[in-house]
């Protein structure tokens, strides 16, 4: 039996039925030529064969209030594997209606805490694996690579794997989950925090520092918490209901602006989605007279990628102003990234984890108290994850499209998460309907925001605009499901 950490408990304590912590990613394939009526059944025949390991073979035990344990099961696939026909003609706005539905209800706290779809009957001959993972059993960028580790580089490789099995020889390990002693360790500093004279001299610098810039005595770094204009973006869900859609850019485009404008991959994306977002509020006629603010989790390694140890924290990047033209826009996107990173970098580590930590409770105050709601810290959620660069198989079925169904954490309505897969930068719109009830809209937006920063930096290509299909003929969907009890 493993314990449970603090923050893999959090998530399971923070649940309610209209706030799901349970993540879900897609990925869609081309079914090998000849094989179009015979590959879904194979495929799901495998899964419903095979074998867990953890932490898929995880199942929940409370010990106690609040307390609880990881306990190993086998799993009964039955109830984690499940095979779905879209009718005919399988469009993809009928896939993201059952991917949609599907992503609704809570997991079933009975069983290991994930679920597989597979989706079959999608139009052009493909076919879809979509996974429910509770937050609490993975993080992102472990669920991330769970997703890239049950593919293969080679179309030569016919193993029906699936991100829940063991790989087989010769295959790339995972990266183990962090053993109980590390475990251990954490929680022992994190009680030890205030023990600790070292750093609590750095926490009370920077906690002064902080306070020195809401009195503006010297230059905000950041946005402040419950400083940010209630907008639009803040309505948080009433129920389980979710608004999806989805939008590609090319990774090399993308890349020749930052290089034009001597920004990064990174201020690029935040550029085109603040830019729609404003655009998508002055439609709705809900205009802010502010910045947007979001809550970002941020890298803090250099360029060269060096140095090791835990170099990630989160921030609120207060964005573009409200009028700005696309190119200031970036402008104003990047120094504050920079400046956000710069304040990173000089905190120490167990400051920086406690300023994150004190930054999520901002969210959920705004969410769980009234009076916080009016003052909100953040408008939405950005994240950025890197994804793989190379053509993938499963079983000789080319990938075609991956994308994530962000999470909406408390206090916020809207969470835009983009990820580099292959040749193509793919940017995921999750929303609450009383946020943002046109996703596929807003999708719109951003890809019109994206040309007119190509232009405005002189970073035009070949693929655009007229080299390219417009969003309307590309895998760019929403919907928005009804709720249904989980």
């Amino acid at each position: 039996m493993t314990r449970i950490s603090p923050t893999d408990l959090s998530f399971l304590l923070l649940e309610r039925a209209n706030r799901p912590f349970h993540m879900a990613a897609f990925t869609i394939f081309q079914k090998p030529k000849g094989q179009e009526s015979t590959f879904g059944p194979r495929l799901f025949d495998a899964y419903r064969h095979s074998q867990a390991v953890k932490p898929f073979n995880y199942k929940l035990k409370w010990l106690g209030k609040d307390v609880a344990a990881w306990e190993t099961v086998e799993p009964d696939m039955r109830n984690h594997v499940r095979h779905i026909d879209l009718p005919a003609p399988g469009s993809i706005q009928q896939f993201y209606e059952t991917v949609s539905f599907l992503n609704t209800g809570l997991l079933d706290r009975g069983h290991p805490l994930w679920e597989c779809y597979i989706i079959d009957g999608i139009e052009n001959g493909r076919i879809a694996v979509m996974l429910k993972v509770h937050h609490a059993l993975i993080d992102g960028e472990g669920g991330l690579r769970l997703m890239r580790n049950f593919l293969s580089d080679s179309p030569r490789n016919k193993t029906l794997a699936a991100p829940w099995m063991a790989l087989e020889s010769g295959d790339k390990p995972r990266r183990s989950r962090p053993s109980v002693s590390q475990i251990q360790r954490l929680q022992s500093m994190l009680r030890g925090l205030t023990k600790l004279p070292g750093d609590v001299v750095g926490l009370g610098s920077d906690v002064l520092d902080l306070g020195v810039q809401s009195l503006n005595l010297k230059p905000r770094k950041a946005s402040l918490p419950f400083t940010a204009r209630h907008t639009l973006f803040n309505k948080t869900a009433k129920s389980a209901a979710r608004a999806y859609a989805n939008i590609e850019l090319p990774l090399a485009d993308v890349k020749a602006v930052a290089k034009a404008t001597d920004t990064s991959v990174n201020d690029v994306v935040m550029t085109t989605i603040d830019d729609a977002l404003h655009h998508y509020l002055r439609e709705h006629q809900a205009p802010t007279d502010r910045p947007l603010v979001a809550f970002m989790p941020m890298s803090l390694r250099d360029e060269s990628g060096g140095g090791g140890g835990n170099q990630v924290s989160a921030e609120l990047i207060a964005m573009g102003a409200p009028e700005a033209s696309v190119g200031e826009r970036l402008r104003q996107i990047h120094a504050s990234t920079k400046k956000a990173k710069d304040k990173g970098r000089g905190m120490q580590t167990t400051s920086r984890q406690a300023y994150t930590l004190l930054l999520f409770a901002s969210l959920t105050m705004s969410d769980a108290l009234p009076w916080f709601g009016k003052v909100p810290s953040a408008n939405l959620v950005i994240s950025n994850m890197k994804g793989p660069t190379g053509q993938l198989y499963l079983a000789g079925a080319p990938l075609v499209a991956f994308h994530g169904l962000p999470i909406l954490p408390p206090g916020a309505g809207l969470n835009v998460t983009f990820a580099s897969f292959n040749t193509e930068l793919c940017i995921a719109i999750g929303a609450a309907p009383e946020a943002v009830h046109e996703p596929f809209r807003l999708a719109e937006l951003i890809e019109q925001a994206f040309r007119a920063l190509q232009i405005d930096a002189g970073a035009t290509s070949p693929t655009t605009p007229g080299g390219r299909p417009s969003s309307r003929d590309r895998n760019v969907s929403h919907t928005t499901p009804k709720s249904r009890t989980p």
